[in-house]
């Protein structure tokens, strides 16, 4: 009798969330640096990684902002 190899379907599901978090990091950047540069067309945008914009809109707007800010990218997702 021939034995059948399946592939782990855990490695594609792990390959699969990667890219999904992968995915939504680039979204929640491009939704951020998009926003910045809307509001603030003055601030050097430019090869700023993600930490350095949330910084900018942080030291912008203050802390506060910066929850609604998640708040309305969470409440986007859900939709």
């Amino acid at each position: 009798m021939n034995k059948v190899f399946y592939p782990s379907t855990e490695d594609s599901k792990s390959d699969q969330k990667q890219k999904n978090d992968d995915w939504q990091i680039e979204e929640n950047y491009l939704n951020l640096w998009s926003y910045l540069r809307r509001r603030y067309p003055n601030v050097d945008l430019e090869q700023k990684d993600f930490i350095e914009l949330i910084q900018i809109k942080t030291s912008l707007e203050g802390p506060h902002q910066l929850r609604e800010w998640n708040e309305d990218i969470a409440s986007v997702r859900k939709h």
